[in-house]
Formats: structure tokens, C-alpha cells, sequence
């Protein structure tokens, strides 16, 4: 028997399979298809695309504002009716200015609806779950959106075409996420200066200047580590044929990156009493490193690229649980929301031009040097992470120096 306080992640959890789905993973399948129709090269849809991410960014921190403010469960549902209307205005896409529109809506539509706002929402809620838990079941559940996703979407465009395809979406979304998410945010609701009653640890805040210092280099870390997201959710299928397999197979080799990211989830969800966070982004970066240097030796056989995706997955699995979990680790809970709006405004900001700047790369150089622009991504994102500052570590050096103040 579920404890009902698990049932708010589990229903926020099948509402990221449904967001991501639709907002996201679909485009890798319908753009280039529709870039054909509307005269657009590549890198000119994919280009819009990146605006529309961009937009996205410039609403995120209000999305979070007002989860903080009245809670989740209006801004979720009325969130979700209007980007399921976006997704199906897509279908009556006839020129670059209705494109253009209907990708800007989307995607503001979709800040209020994916993850950051998920994890405000069930850590509003007042529950007997630890956030960090809530956190790790809700991705549980998002990561097996681009393995139902990709071939869905490719089976739907296949036999109905991309208008008919942007509509079934649409409809699906709006009417399996809209009543979810209604009903699972319903319940009482505590502020970020009230008592839980969760059994979080009880880790430090980072404080004064650390805290700052920290702050920047959690954004810079987050802004590399995620702007390869994007283009490889848009251009896996594309890259992944310019190294010479069929798009079936192309398909078949990135529907595997989702069960990877539950199997990486899973095991944070498992282990995430005895793992700091720090620990979890940095396990996420290198899982996902090592996805790429297979990708870039051995991409071009069937076992290799099906070997990085999987490793691939897994890491940006447990990144997604990290993005929720280390801003509440450094800086606690209050203005929870908020806060991940800000971060999430900073990445898309710079990481809405991933899309289109992947997409140039693929079109001059091909999709083996767009892979390797992504791992140098990557390892930027591990760079900077080493600078982040350890709240527990200055808990412990300020111990210390308070037993030789007291000895001496």
C-alpha cells in the first residue's frame, strides 16, 4: 500500500513523462520534418527553437514567485491548459511568425509545468516525505519520457503526418496532466519559516560570502553541465545518423537514455540518505563524461553508441535529482522556488542557444564534432564545480577553530 504522502510525486512524476514528452523530446522527430515544409534549414528551426527556450528562461523566475507565493497547484494546472493549446497550435503552423509564436508560448507554458516548478510545488506541500525524496521520485518517473517519447512521436508522425501528430499530443497532454494536476497538489501547505514534518538531514546553509561565492559557481557548473541538454534531446536522432545509422536505430539508441536515467535515479533514490548532494552532481558529470568518450571512440558501432547512451542517461538522470536537491542542500528552504527560477532563467538565458549553435555545428562539421563540442561542455561543467564551496566543510573548519580557541 502507497503512503498517501508519496502520491503528489508519483502524479507530478507521470506529469514530467507527459511535459517533456510533448515540450520537449517531440521536436528532435517533428521540427526537421517541419523545417522541410516551411522552407527552413536546420539550424534556422532549431534556431527559433533556441529563442523560444530563451523566453522560456525570462518567465521561469516568475513560475517560481508564484509557487512560493500560493502554491503549486493553480500555477501547475493552469500551466498545463495552456501549453497543451500551444503544442496544438504547432499544427496549424503556416509561416516563420506563427512558428515563432507557438514555440515562445510553449515553452513560458512549459516553466510552469516542468520540473523546477515540480520540485516547489511538493516542497510546499506538508508532508511526512523528505523533499529530497519527493525530488528523486518525481525524476524517477520523467526519465522514461524520451523512451516512450521518440518512438511515439516518430510512429505517430509516420503514419499521420506532423500537423496531426502536434494535436494527438496536445490532446494527450491536456487531458491526462491537467486533472493530475489538480487533484495531487491538493492538501495543506506549510511557508519556508514553517516547521516540517519531513526527516530531511539537517545539513548546513552555506553563509556570507561562501554563500554568494557558492551561488555563482553552482549557476556556472549548471549552465555548462546543461547546455548540452537541449541540443541532445532535439539532435540525438539527427547526429547519431550523420554517424552512419539509420534513423530507426537512431531512435532506438536514444529511447535507451531514458530507462538509464530512471536506473540512475533509482539508485540515488536508494542510497540518497548516505549521498550529499555535491556528491551527486559530481557522480552525474562523470557518468555523463564517460557516456561521451564512448560516444566519440566507439559511436560509430551499434554497441557503442548504444553503451554511451546508456551511461549517458544514467548521469543526467541523477543531475536532474541534483539541480532540485543541491540549491536546497547550500541554501535551505526558504524562497525555494524563487531561487530555482533565478537558476533556471541563468542557464536558459545562455543555454537557449544550444539548439541552434549544436545544430550549425552538426550542419558544417557533422554530428561526431557536435558530440565532441558537448563533452567539452562537460568538462567545463566539472571545472567549476570543484569551486563550489562545502557548507559542511566550514561547519567543521569553524569547530575546529572554536576547540583551539577554547584550548589555548
Amino acid at each position: 500500500m502507497i503512503h498517501r504522502d508519496y502520491l503528489p510525486a508519483i502524479g507530478l512524476g507521470f506529469t514530467q513523462i507527459m511535459g517533456y514528452g510533448t515540450l520537449m523530446y517531440a521536436y528532435a522527430i517533428l521540427l526537421p520534418a517541419m523545417a522541410a515544409d516551411l522552407g527552413l534549414s536546420l539550424s534556422n528551426i532549431f534556431g527559433i527553437l533556441s529563442l523560444g527556450l530563451f523566453f522560456g528562461g525570462l518567465v521561469a523566475p516568475l513560475a517560481g514567485g508564484l509557487v512560493d507565493r500560493i502554491g503549486g497547484r493553480w500555477v501547475m494546472t493552469v500551466g498545463t491548459i495552456v501549453a497543451a493549446c500551444a503544442i496544438m497550435s504547432l499544427s496549424a503552423v503556416k509561416s516563420v511568425a506563427g512558428l515563432c509564436m507557438a514555440i515562445f508560448l510553449a515553452e513560458a507554458a512549459g516553466m510552469f509545468v516542468l520540473y523546477n516548478v515540480a520540485f516547489a510545488s511538493v516542497a510546499r506541500l506538508d508532508l511526512s516525505v523528505p523533499t529530497q525524496r519527493s525530488i528523486s521520485i518525481i525524476t524517477l518517473f520523467g526519465g522514461v519520457a524520451s523512451t516512450i517519447f521518440w518512438p511515439v512521436t516518430l510512429g505517430l508522425y509516420t503514419a499521420f503526418g506532423w500537423q496531426m501528430t502536434w494535436v494527438l499530443l496536445g490532446a494527450a497532454f491536456l487531458i491526462t496532466c491537467t486533472p493530475i494536476s489538480f487533484l495531487c497538489l491538493r492538501g495543506a501547505e506549510i511557508t519556508p519559516d514553517s516547521p516540517r514534518r519531513d526527516t530531511a538531514p539537517n545539513w548546513p546553509e552555506l553563509t556570507g560570502a561562501a554563500r554568494r561565492r557558492g551561488m555563482f559557481w553552482m549557476v556556472v557548473s549548471f549552465v555548462f553541465s546543461g547546455y548540452l541538454m537541449g541540443a541532445v534531446m532535439t539532435l540525438w536522432v539527427t547526429n547519431v545518423q550523420d554517424l552512419g545509422h539509420s534513423a530507426v536505430m537512431a531512435a532506438l539508441a536514444g529511447a535507451l537514455i531514458g530507462p538509464f536515467k530512471t536506473v540512475g535515479r533509482l539508485f540515488e533514490m536508494l542510497v540518497s540518505r548516505m549521498m550529499y548532494p555535491l556528491f551527486t552532481y559530481a557522480l552525474s558529470l562523470g557518468l555523463m563524461l564517460t557516456g561521451f568518450a564512448v560516444l566519440l571512440g566507439a559511436g560509430f558501432t551499434l554497441p557503442g553508441v548504444m553503451i554511451a547512451a546508456a551511461l549517458y542517461g544514467m548521469g543526467d538522470g541523477i543531475k536532474t535529482i541534483a539541480r532540485g536537491t543541491l540549491p536546497l542542500a547550500l541554501f535551505g528552504a526558504k524562497g525555494y522556488g524563487a531561487r530555482l527560477g533565478w537558476i533556471s532563467f541563468a542557464q536558459m538565458s545562455v543555454n537557449a542557444s544550444a539548439p541552434f549553435a549544436f545544430a550549425w555545428v552538426t550542419q558544417a562539421y557533422g554530428g561526431w564534432w557536435s558530440f565532441a563540442a558537448m563533452s567539452l561542455c562537460l568538462c567545463a561543467a566539472l571545472a567549476t564545480f570543484i569551486c563550489i564551496p562545502d557548507p559542511r566543510r566550514d561547519q567543521d573548519d569553524t569547530a575546529q577553530d572554536r576547540r583551539m580557541s577554547e584550548n589555548s
